[in-house]
């Protein structure tokens, strides 16, 4: 089991995120709603999981943040987490990342 906070995540409810993200690709928000856990919790389940699938030979596939005001692609960004704003333009219009086992 995993404590952060106030919540706790058991390795089950991980690997059902892990069953979901090989099922379809989700935003951290569908993420959120679907688990019923705070969407912060969910960028920390998601870097678990991509350790745990490197060590299977497995990927965590991202398709990155954009800015929706100029497109600027987040394509550096190992964080998981949502940027703030864009380098690009400063808009904090930013769409969200996907994420998928791939």
């Amino acid at each position: 089991m995993t404590c952060r906070g106030n919540h706790v995540m058991t390795a089950t409810k991980r690997q059902q995120l892990m069953d979901m993200l090989r099922q379809e690709e989700l935003t951290s928000l569908d993420i959120s709603a679907m688990l019923g856990i705070p969407e912060k919790e969910v960028h920390t389940q998601l870097g678990h999981i991509r350790r745990s699938l490197s060590r299977r030979g497995e990927k965590l596939v991202v398709t990155p943040f954009s800015c929706q005001s100029c497109g600027y692609l987040f394509k550096k960004r190992q964080r998981l987490d949502r940027p703030g704003r864009c380098p690009k333009c400063k808009s904090s219009h930013i769409r969200l990342a996907t994420f998928r086992v791939g």
